[in-house]
């Protein structure tokens, strides 16, 4: 009644791995071997070893924001190749071709997934038909793409987007600055904040005056090559992920000539992580924790409870240090930090043990942050 054959399935599964967005480094390799054996009441040799190996790593592809084109003919977007083979630290161009319906304007997204997992990346696509007798003059110069004018818009700005990052429920500031790039004539501008959060972005106006003024839309007069400040607020009302844009329009020019219209897109999150330690002294400053019967040959301990009371998840690193203002790192054989770096949940905690073999003294930091910004860091 035994089966003649049967199936072994081997299940791997990667360590966790934490690293900045700047340090994947290499893929990992494991290696391993299943051997099969006899089972008997003698010595058990071995019928058939098979070799297993794994590799683990994160694959990040680098690609462009969004293409904006231009074509008199008809047609749709494609890309050229569909599929491609990319090594570590290689580059391959990808052609995307793009035929407008005559008198449209075509928007689609270009999907570049990476096989056989992810992760996923989407370019949009833009693509507007350009009529024979239409003006050089009459080109948004803001938009720069094959068939379009490449000048310097009249317009410039110094941040391209504004995320605020965490910010707990109340409001947070941050200024963007426009210059005026003629030489010749004053700019009007018109400014709109919508979206689908855009109860929580306001403009601040009035710098000057005692009563601040907030708003989500407004008027700018702008002389030639002028910086004017644009104060705008986050104020976060819930625990959650919120996003608008900033319209800015050029106002006051003839219908003939349509003025400059770009978008400022601006992101941000309600709630913080907040990070203490339980049951230490504290001082100005900082904690302090006792390592107890430190002698030379001994092993000490300590316990260090890592509470989170924020409303954000938190990644907390822990580093030992001999001299902070050299960043001198001490040697693990000295002090271990076990564990080093976790990722701790809101309101949870976490236990961190110190062990030292030396009478040495050293100094732990601990760097924290919210873990949703490391996460839309890495990304």
């Amino acid at each position: 009644q035994d089966p003649a054959t049967f199936l072994v399935w081997v299940h791997f599964k990667a360590p966790e791995k934490y690293a900045s967005a700047g340090e994947l480094g290499p893929a990992d390799e494991f290696i391993a071997r299943v051997d099969v054996e006899l089972d008997s009441p003698g010595p058990n040799h071995v019928i058939f070893s098979v070799p297993l190996s794994a590799r683990c790593g994160t694959a990040r592809v680098h690609a462009p924001k969004d293409l904006q084109v231009s074509s008199d003919d008809e047609g749709s977007f494609s890309v050229t190749p569909e599929e491609l083979l990319l090594r570590v630290g290689e580059e391959q161009e990808i052609s995307v071709t793009f035929k407008a319906q005559a008198n449209k304007k075509c928007r689609d997204l270009l999907t570049i997934l990476v096989l056989p997992s992810g992760p996923q990346y989407e370019v949009t696509l833009k693509g507007t038909v350009v009529p024979e007798d239409y003006g050089k003059s009459a080109i948004p110069s803001a938009v720069a793409g094959p068939g379009l004018s490449k000048d310097i818009p009249p317009i410039l700005s110094n941040k391209q987007f504004i995320a605020w990052g965490g910010v707990t429920l109340g409001r947070a500031q941050q200024k963007l600055v426009l210059r005026n790039n003629s030489n010749n004539s004053t700019q009007q501008l018109r400014l709109l904040i919508r979206g689908q959060d855009q109860d929580c972005f306001q403009q601040l106006q009035s710098m000057f005056s005692p009563e601040e003024r907030l708003t989500r839309h407004g008027e700018l007069s702008i002389r030639p090559r002028e910086d004017v400040a644009v104060h705008l607020l986050f104020a976060p009302t819930r625990v959650a992920s919120m996003l608008a844009k900033l319209e800015i329009k050029q106002s006051g020019v003839r219908p003939s000539q349509p003025g400059v219209k770009f978008t400022i897109p601006l992101s941000g999150y309600g709630g913080t992580s907040n990070i203490i330690l339980e049951d230490q002294r504290k001082q100005a400053d900082s904690y302090v924790a006792t390592l107890t019967d430190i002698a030379v040959g001994r092993v000490s301990k300590v316990c260090l409870c890592v509470r989170n009371t924020g409303s954000r998840a938190a990644f907390i690193k822990a580093v030992a240090f001999t001299d902070m203002q050299t960043r001198s790192v001490l040697q693990p054989s000295v002090i271990s930090l076990a564990p080093s770096q976790f990722v701790l949940k809101e309101r949870t905690q976490e236990v961190n043990l110190c062990q030292s073999s030396s009478p040495l003294l050293a100094t732990v930091y601990l760097f924290c942050g919210d873990e949703l910004s490391r996460q839309q860091f890495r990304r």
